[in-house]
């Protein structure tokens, strides 16, 4: 349950596992928290993210310092999370694409074109986390906050730890609220978002080499759960992104890691995400980590995605309808991300670690663009090939140093 509320990109996570054979790669099967409880080590991670969408769209840079600090047996243990995020760039509005006729030294170009939006803004988070063994039991309370120009974001939560079967198995279960508020700059209104989460997960130690983790989770919304600044079009004019509000999102995920006799694991997740807008969404992850000596530890990774479109979502509607928005991340989409990560020991204690991932999404809802000087409406005119605003790549690096002591 520690840090969820986060920034949605990938952010990435470290780890050291000090006994890779008793306990193999036993943070791929429990949460940060836990892992680190059993190895008795206290951290700072200092992170610099970089994340950068093809077409000019969105560019992140984040800094995060990150500090898990046992203050003994007695006293429990503190995770601290701090970071600041600053975005800029453009993101499609959900209008209807046209053609455009771009010039170059190389000639001029016709090419379908979506409506973008500039943005510029940064967001500031802090999350605290505090949990004290009691027992067979790591209960553990969080809290988190979040600011933007333009939203905030809350969240409380208390989640546990239950060992069992002699340390073979652990129960982990919780619950989460969250209390958010959008503040549109294109108004003065002040929009309210709650959320209450459940999730439960049981992770069993098969064997010196062997580890899986299977958990469930539940998030109701409810609230103001539209894009303030997207657009959909209806017949020849444009009109408010509008989304129901409420909406019950579930998911069930499977984790296997498995230790390797040449100083190798393997870690795969499958997860399953439903929720009653009409969305399903599958993901498939595979991280292979290799230890190539005392120093040099390198981890490709593959991960493949794919999703169905929301109910309501649709690129153009002839009438306006209850609910409708045109938001790509509500439409059908593929996508494939492959990855490396690089980690070396300075010296004991001291890594420095680096990494970087490239995503590459394909929709599945393609659209003609309208003809040059065309509008939307009964008499538009369609041409050239068919573009879709999910078709986009994404560039995520990170580098930062890792205490432990």
């Amino acid at each position: 349950m520690l840090f969820k509320n986060q920034s949605t990109r990938n952010l990435g996570s470290s780890f050291r596992a000090r006994n890779r054979r008793t306990l193999p790669w036993l943070v791929a099967g429990l949460g940060a928290l836990g892992a680190r409880s059993a190895s008795g080590q206290s951290s700072v991670d200092m992170v610099n993210l970089v994340y950068d969408e093809s077409n000019s769209r969105i560019h992140v840079m984040e800094q995060m310092l990150l500090l898990h600090q046992d203050l003994g047996e007695a006293a429990g243990l503190l995770d601290v999370n701090v970071s600041h995020d600053s975005i800029s760039g453009a993101s499609p509005t959900g209008a209807y694409p046209s053609m455009d006729v771009t010039t170059s030294a190389s000639g001029s170009k016709t090419t379908g074109q979506f409506p973008l939006a500039r943005e510029s803004n940064y967001r500031d988070a802090l999350a605290l986390a505090y949990g004290r063994k009691l027992g067979a039991h790591l209960p553990t309370v969080d809290v988190s906050y979040s600011k933007e120009d333009d939203y905030v974001a809350r969240e409380a939560g208390l989640s546990d730890l239950w060992t069992m079967a002699e340390g073979r198995g652990v129960l982990h279960y919780g619950l989460s609220e969250t209390s958010d508020l959008s503040e549109p700059i294109t108004s003065h209104l002040h929009l309210a978002k709650k959320g209450l989460s459940y999730a439960v997960g049981w992770t069993w130690i098969l064997g010196p080499d062997d580890l899986v983790d299977v958990s469930g989770s539940r998030t109701r919304l409810h609230g103001y759960l539209d894009e303030p600044y997207k657009v959909v079009t209806v017949g020849a004019t444009t009109a408010p992104d509008h989304r129901p509000g409420t909406r019950t999102r579930d998911a069930l995920l499977f984790k296997y890691a498995h230790y390797l006799p040449w100083e190798a694991a393997v870690r795969s997740s499958y997860r399953f995400y439903t929720d009653d807008w009409g969305i399903r969404a599958h993901t498939l992850d595979l991280v292979y980590e290799q230890h190539l000596d005392e120093d040099w530890t390198f981890a490709p990774e593959v991960r493949c995605y794919t999703q169905s479109k929301a109910n309501f979502y649709g690129d153009i509607y002839q009438t306006p309808q209850t609910f409708m928005s045109s938001d790509y991340r509500l439409s059908a989409f593929n996508s494939v991300l492959g990855g490396l990560s690089l980690t070396y020991r300075l010296r004991d204690g001291l890594l420095l670690k680096a990494g970087g991932t490239m995503e590459m999404a394909k929709g599945r809802n393609p659209v003609t663009p309208l003809a040059v000087g065309s509008l939307p409406g009964p008499r538009a005119v369609f041409s050239g090939p068919p573009v879709s605003s999910a078709d986009l790549d994404k560039i995520t690096l990170t580098v930062g140093l890792s205490w432990r002591y």
